[in-house]
């Protein structure tokens, strides 16, 4: 969080010098400043310097801690935003499009073995079917017929888990990237093959496997949302695999998203956990 505070407090800073070096082609402040003691002059400087300091520090402060939405770029009349909350609330929103990261079995047990509770994954699955708003079996069937109607081949990993195989869950593995569309109600779930299990616990997730998945967002499902909100989880979080931290992810997506705005056709929201707060700055 002090990262953020510190880059704010710098522009902060040098956009009220700046505006002082305009206002003094107007006033004179070397009157302010004029004294007899050089050292008074001096220290009247110098304080004058660190209440602004102070000033700016304090507004980066604010607004770093209590600002809970920010507008990255805006292309075709849609947004991309970031924003703190729980992607399980875009649930009731009506007509949207919400992103699942999931796993290249599309497994459907959540027993934090293969599958942790914590994970969006994870969550999304257990609402669904706490809800009634879909069951396991449904589900199942549902994600299946999508793969299936996109001709998308999955690849036999067997239970053998010596040599890569899964003792639980599914054994049909599909490529990364892979989309599964589901429509539940008025939400749209666009579940998305990313991370491969191996070893029934080991989730494997490479640099350019993430590559994929964003440009699968990009192609795939921004081009099927119907031009309906979507809202998606910071991708490749908590994913120790890969080799950024949550703050380096989040800006790569941002840049990533901006080099595809003329193919935005819906407005975007990335959704950070709220508890993530004091470590994932929703700022640029």
């Amino acid at each position: 969080m002090y990262k953020p505070i510190f880059k704010l407090s710098k522009n902060v800073f040098t956009g009220i010098l700046t505006m002082l070096s305009l206002l003094a082609t107007f006033i004179n402040f070397s009157e302010l400043f004029k004294d007899k003691n050089i050292i008074m002059m001096v220290i009247k400087i110098i304080g004058t310097i660190i209440l602004i300091l102070g000033i700016s520090v304090f507004y980066a402060f604010l607004r770093t801690k209590y600002q809970k939405k920010v507008n990255y770029f805006k292309n075709n009349g849609y947004t991309v935003i970031g924003k703190y909350g729980n992607i399980l609330d875009s649930i009731g929103l009506g007509n949207v499009n919400i992103v699942v990261p999931v796993n290249r079995c599309y497994d459907t047990i959540i027993d934090d073995l293969v599958i942790s509770s914590n994970s969006v994954h994870g969550q999304i699955m257990q609402y669904l079917f706490q809800n009634d708003l879909i069951s396991k079996e449904e589900l199942n069937r549902n994600i299946e017929k999508s793969l299936k109607e996109q001709n998308i081949e999955a690849e036999n990993i067997g239970n053998d888990v010596s040599i890569g195989g899964k003792s639980k869950g599914k054994y049909k593995r599909y490529p990364v990237g892979s989309v599964a569309l589901v429509v539940i109600g008025t939400v749209r779930f666009h579940f998305i093959a990313f991370s491969k299990i191996e070893k029934n616990k080991t989730a494997i997730t490479e640099d350019l496997d993430y590559l994929i998945v964003l440009n699968q967002i990009v192609e795939n499902i921004w081009k099927n949302s119907n031009g309906s909100p979507i809202y998606m989880p910071l991708i490749g979080s908590g994913l120790s695999k890969l080799n950024y931290d949550s703050n380096q992810l989040l800006k790569f997506m941002i840049q990533f998203f901006e080099l595809h705005k003329n193919k935005l056709n819906s407005n975007v929201v990335i959704m950070i956990r709220k508890e993530d707060q004091s470590k994932i700055t929703i700022q640029q």
